[in-house]
């Protein structure tokens, strides 16, 4: 052996004690094998074969941690399920002919649950022992270049991954052994205690023991006095009317003598089943009010002419739902909807007027589109195909236009058309200057940037909720949640392509005596084009897409015959015009495409 080859065994000796700190001999002898290549393909750590997360945790392999707690949940939940279904199987074989279907099921669960519960169990264990030492060489080999990695052994790992198992293991394994767990069982917990609540309140009384025997004790008085009433041969008006109230009273205090009873006898099991293994427990439930009343902004002119319902008071009745209480979302939900009422109710005037304008300016826009002659439309089309794109687009545009033109989609295309072209002048008008303002001022770049993140990951369908509720169902909330679901991007590109004009050139342009307005309009602006023309290209297709969907609020075009054959379940139908709508958007990607590419060589 060289020197230099001794060099290197003494300094390797010496970062493997450093490293593995404990059996240091066994763990040296098993990297160089691994290094030369002659380590054994199931070499075992019998460490990690046996408690493969013990060890892992306590040499610092999270992987191996992980993975080997996975595998043995899993394992131990299919041969759970064997303990589950088998009492199941018993039962159902008391009477084989009625159950036959439920036998021949249960059966081949547990044989199944059985056969892949000791598979993953015994199997990831010899995995997890030929592996360890593999993962645990790999783990070497990133501490020597980076010393942060874990290395040693530490007690205080085990003691985290002791509490990681303790968290995930027993519950989930808990939860194996149990049937599904009823639908209304712990809903039904919620409102039994907070009906014993308002009783003992109502009572004043300290516990539930002593309000079950104080209307045990008001349910015979009830009944004695019902039965002395009932027991009246010719009873007056009046004794009816008693003996109605008694029979009222009883049949309520039996109500709730019941109520406290059930309650009493919810089992500490059913009580951790639903705080811990069903869905999240009811933390808080809120009195829904009754009603909600707000007067409507009274108009002078119309009280002048004595209309009577210029200052009407508005009311609202939002009865509780789920019983006399409503849970956190309804409670919100119901709050939304009263706001959205009462704007509605005190800004109709304005509400009534944008959607004058956006039906206006559809119906001229959709005039345009469809009163042009169709061969100067598609004309249009293939002139900037083949002033900005290639020889391939220009084919490509012209083709689907014939396809639009054979099936005879053309006039609903343009409608969608229409539709897009209104929604995204409303875009650019809006998000040039709102994407400005982020590229100059930060603190609104800062208060921007999440709320535009935000209106990019809501559903599309989410954005016709709030439409709807202002706007009604019609064409101009659809042109509106077209609107709001389009307009991220032109904004966000916008201020990017200004952010990254060159401070230098800004620079310059300063230094020869240029204005702020100067540099915006003449330097920031046109070097940010490539951007910003990029922006309105994805506005375009996030509004084309969200045209399609606004059909289901009144959109014509292409998504309303979409919409029409999804509900009359017509595959043909819908599938043409699907592709009728991924054909008009290639097309206007592809032109706008090649624009952009221009205005990037210029």
């Amino acid at each position: 052996m060289s020197g230099a080859e001794q060099i290197e065994t003494l300094e390797r000796d010496v970062s493997v004690a450093t490293f593995v700190e404990r059996n240091e001999p066994y763990f040296r002898n098993v990297f160089e094998r691994f290094q030369k290549g002659v380590l054994p393909r199931w070499n075992m750590n019998i460490w990690g074969l046996l408690v493969p997360w013990v060890w892992a945790a306590w040499r610092g392999v999270w992987l191996m941690f992980w993975i080997s707690l996975a595998i043995d949940v899993l394992a131990i939940v299919c041969l759970m399920q064997v303990v589950k279904f088998s009492p199941l199987l018993a039962e159902a074989q008391l009477d084989p002919d009625a159950n036959r279907t439920l036998i021949a099921r249960y059966s081949s669960w547990i044989s199944t649950y059985t056969v892949v519960g000791w598979v993953l169990l015994l199997g990831g264990r010899l995995w997890m022992g030929s592996q360890a030492n593999r993962w645990y060489y790999g783990q070497y080999q990133k501490w020597r270049i980076d010393h942060s990695v874990a290395h040693g052994t530490a007690p205080k790992r085990v003691l985290i991954g002791l509490l990681i198992i303790a968290i995930c293991a027993p519950l989930t394994i808990y939860r194996a052994t149990q049937l599904r767990l009823d639908e209304r069982a712990c809903l039904n917990q919620v409102r039994m205690a907070e009906t014993v609540e308002d009783l003992m309140l109502q009572f004043d009384l300290p516990d539930v023991g002593a309000l079950g025997a104080t209307l045990a004790d008001r349910v015979t008085e009830a009944q004695a006095t019902f039965d002395r009433l009932d027991a009246l041969e010719n009873p007056t008006d009046e004794q009816k009317t008693e003996r109605s109230a008694a029979r009222k009273a009883l049949r309520d205090l039996g109500r709730e003598a019941e109520t406290v009873t059930e309650f009493q006898q919810i089992s500490a099991k059913d009580r951790f089943d639903c705080a811990l293994i069903d869905d999240f427990p009811t933390l808080a439930r809120f009195q829904a009010p009754p009603e909600v009343r707000y007067r409507r902004v009274p108009d002078e002119e119309a009280i002048a002419a004595g209309d009577l319902n210029a200052t009407k008071v508005l009311i609202q009745e939002s009865p509780a739902i789920e019983g006399r209480r409503i849970n956190i979302f309804t409670y919100n939900a119901e709050a939304i909807d009263t706001g959205i009422n009462y704007l509605r109710a005190q800004y109709a005037g304005i509400f009534d007027a944008m959607t004058h304008v956006l039906r206006q300016s559809l119906i001229r826009v959709e005039v345009a589109f469809m009163q042009t002659p169709w061969p100067v439309i598609a004309f249009l089309f293939v002139a900037l195909a083949w002033a900005y794109t290639g020889t391939a687009t220009t084919i490509f545009v012209a083709s689907s236009l014939a396809f639009l033109a054979v099936f005879e989609l053309w006039q609903i295309a343009m409608q969608t058309m229409a539709l897009v072209v209104v929604a995204t002048a409303i875009c650019v008008f809006v998000g040039l200057p709102v994407g400005i303002w982020m590229a100059k001022n930060k603190w609104f770049r800062w208060f921007t940037e999440p709320v535009l993140d935000v209106m990019q990951t809501i559903p599309s369908l989410s954005y016709l909720v709030p439409a709807v509720a202002f706007f009604g169902i019609s064409q101009p909330p659809a042109v509106l949640a077209t609107v709001i679901f389009a307009i991220p991007p032109m904004v966000k590109l916008t201020a990017l392509g200004i952010l990254q004009v060159p401070e230098s050139t800004k620079e310059a342009a300063l230094a020869f005596g240029a204005s702020e307005r100067q540099l915006l309009r003449k330097v920031e602006l046109p070097m940010a084009i490539p951007s910003i023309m990029a922006g309105l290209n994805q506005t375009i297709m996030l509004a084309l897409s969200m045209a399609t969907i606004s059909a289901f609020i009144g959109a014509a075009g292409l998504g309303a015959l979409v919409t029409e054959s999804l509900g009359d379940a017509q595959a043909g139908k819908g599938l043409l015009a699907g592709i009728a709508i991924a054909l008009v958007a290639m097309m206007i990607d592809r032109i706008l495409r090649g624009i952009r590419a221009s205005f990037s060589r210029i």
